[in-house]
């Protein structure tokens, strides 16, 4: 609880309060700047990057089976589309995003891929993407367009979609231990995403691992209002926008077809069809 000096009179109080107000203030203050430069910290020395890549280990990216789907309808009578998605990653590096700014206070990050290399070491490439806070109970930064969602017709047209104003992403899911280089217990953890005043962060995905965003998590729903009943498909595709270099960039979506059912008034979901995943 907070504390308040009582002086029966400031301007003649004994030699010993005042120093003790003082010691204290002084007190105070140290644990302040102690506060700041630990927030404010550099983050520790890493060896320098390869110039070039030599035998780059780059990750695959791709998206698990869909789960979990079903429909949440509000009273208004809106209705949505909700599932729990998996970004994974199947390739013979891990996926690195990592990233500097100068100031604590500003947003201009400067954001890089880190390529881990057979030969040892790593190397770097600019991405050009872009890092939000996430101050929604995540409370850390999340790298833009890291994943999408779509609803489309079986004839490909689509109906409704869903871009991720940011992930972060970080290993929860052993998704497929048994490939090469994949460590056996999670090795990136959701405390690499940063905090507000950080100024170093590095995200990552390990080989064989994947990270689940859950059906009942903020965002995480598709608006099927205006849609009609009937069959669609439900397409989750990892970086929509190349922003990773990847060993095989042609898997990074899977689809589950659904029908859309109204029942008593009440709208509902069947799984008809899972396609092939990541």
């Amino acid at each position: 609880m907070p504390y308040r000096w009582v002086v029966s009179n400031p301007t003649a109080a004994a030699p010993s309060t005042r120093r003790a107000v003082v010691m204290t203030v002084i007190a105070l203050v140290a644990v302040v700047v102690a506060s700041m430069l630990v927030a404010f910290r550099l983050a520790g020395p890493t060896p320098p990057p390869l110039t070039t890549p030599v035998n780059p280990l780059y990750p695959d990216m791709g998206m698990a089976p869909l789960s979990s789907i079903l429909v949440g309808q509000e009273d208004s009578g809106r209705s949505f589309l909700r599932f729990s998605a998996t970004l994974v990653n199947v390739g013979p590096g891990p996926a690195i995003v990592a990233a500097h700014r100068d100031l604590p206070f500003r947003d201009d990050w400067i954001v890089v891929q880190r390529v881990e290399d057979g030969g040892g070491g790593y190397s770097e490439r600019e991405m050009g993407a872009r890092l939000i806070f996430g101050g929604d109970g995540h409370d850390h930064w999340h790298i833009v367009g890291a994943e999408a969602h779509q609803l489309e017709t079986l004839e490909g047209d689509i109906v409704g979609g869903l871009v991720k104003s940011g992930f972060c992403f970080f290993d929860n899911v052993d998704y497929r231990t048994s490939l090469p280089g994949a460590p056996p217990t999670a090795t990136h953890a959701s405390t690499e995403c940063g905090g507000r005043f950080d100024r170093d962060i590095a995200m990552g995905l390990s080989v064989g691992w994947g990270d689940e965003y859950q059906w009942y998590l903020l965002d995480q729903s598709i608006e099927i209002t205006g849609v009609p009943d009937g069959r669609y498909r439900l397409r989750a595709i990892a970086d929509p926008a190349d922003q990773l270099e990847e060993s095989d960039e042609t898997n990074n979506d899977t689809w589950t077809v659904i029908e859309i059912l109204t029942v008593d008034g009440v709208r509902r979901v069947e799984v008809v069809e899972q396609g092939p995943a990541g």
